[in-house]
């Protein structure tokens, strides 16, 4: 009997050693599997060339120029891209108003920019024609000769005039005209219907410093003498000024509204 309970527990004992064995065997393929999934996307993924680049933001530009401008290349991993230095490269583009760059681990790189947009455009001899020269609210070139994307036509935005430039190119910045450029963006941006009322804006130059503004409404004969800090309001009293002068019998030449109040020049009456 004694004999009979020492075989069975020796048995019993081998099979539980059996099965501990495989579990153990079990584990360290796991470990061994998992080790290696780790070490594959922790330590070798992270170093191989970026496999997913996304570039939005600026349709019909070459992608491969962007990711060079960016600092890019084929060969450029997920831990060698700088995604702060790329914003800074990208950002001095004269197309990008600001850039953004997303590194999502492990290998893919977004890019996301946001594009330059008119202001208002100059009209300047390039190659022997007259070219629109469009401006940007910082008051940077964006764009010379065509119609710019994002406009029907040119003549969407003012004109402005009264000042020559030569030697244009893209990505040469007017500071002069930043704070005009700048209201000119912010109305076009809150009623766009005000700027369509404006064919033509001249820049008329102070004896010792800044500028005033001559402004040519679409349509008319009258121009209005404005400061240069335009805004939505002047225009649209401009625009009531000009319902008011077509219903009656007034002949105005010019209306000058700087220094707050409004004086008129009215048109010579010819002789003959």
């Amino acid at each position: 009997m004694s004999e009979y309970a020492y075989t069975e527990e020796g048995t019993s004992g081998e099979r539980s050693s059996g099965v501990n064995r495989w579990f153990f065997r079990l584990l360290l393929v796991v470990a061994v599997i998992l080790a290696a999934e780790l070490l594959w996307l922790f330590g070798i993924t992270p170093l191989l060339p970026v496999s997913a680049l996304d570039v939005q933001g600026l349709p019909g530009v070459d992608r491969s120029w962007i990711l060079s401008e960016a600092g890019i290349g084929p060969h450029s991993s997920w831990i060698t891209v700088n995604a702060e230095e790329a914003e800074r490269r990208l950002s001095r583009l004269y197309l990008v108003e600001s850039a953004h760059v997303v590194k999502e681990y492990p290998d893919r790189v977004r890019i996301f920019l946001e594009p330059r947009r008119p202001a208002a455009l100059i009209l300047s001899p390039v190659e022997g024609r007259l070219r629109p020269v469009y401006l940007d609210r910082h008051g940077m070139i964006i764009q010379i000769g065509d119609t710019h994307p994002e406009l029907e036509s040119p003549l969407a935005l003012p004109i402005l005039s009264g000042f020559g430039i030569n030697n244009l190119y893209l990505g040469w910045r007017i500071h002069i005209l930043e704070n005009l450029l700048s209201r000119l963006f912010e109305i076009r941006l809150a009623s766009p219907e005000l700027l369509r009322a404006v064919s033509e804006i001249r820049i008329n130059s102070k004896p010792y410093s800044g500028f005033d503004l001559t402004l040519y409404p679409v349509n008319s004969g009258i121009r209005f003498r404005v400061e240069a800090d335009l805004d939505g309001d002047i225009l649209r009293y401009i625009i009531l000024m000009l319902d008011v002068f077509n219903k009656s019998d007034v002949d105005v030449d010019e209306v000058d509204l700087r220094g707050g109040t409004a004086s008129f020049v009215m048109k010579e009456v010819s002789s003959g």
